[in-house]
């Protein structure tokens, strides 16, 4: 017997925002470490360009936007795998019945 796909998607849109926005934000925060850090050699990479204020703000927004990027293909896999689990055991009968 072929099993029917519910009509709802596995995944929410909104869980997958929340682990994008968590991603950014980590990344943001990751990033602006870095930047202000004296032990990070990064500053060696800013005082190289002519214009450091855009130059930290593209780092910031490329370190906010791959972890954002990859904390939202995460949640993407677990959530998944979590919907699984859970469609899974609605198909398993009890123990006892048949």
């Amino acid at each position: 017997m072929q099993q029917r796909r519910p009509s709802e998607p596995d995944v929410s849109p909104k869980q997958l925002a929340a682990h994008f926005a968590m991603g950014a934000l980590i990344g943001t925060f990751a990033a602006m470490f870095l930047v202000f850090s004296d032990a990070s050699r990064i500053h060696q990479l800013f005082g190289a360009h002519a214009t450091p204020a855009s130059t930290i703000a593209v780092f910031v927004a490329f370190c906010a936007l791959m972890v954002a990027n990859g904390a939202t293909l995460t949640g993407l896999i677990f959530s998944a795998m979590d919907a699984d689990r859970v469609a899974a055991r609605h198909r398993r009968p009890p123990h006892g019945r048949r």
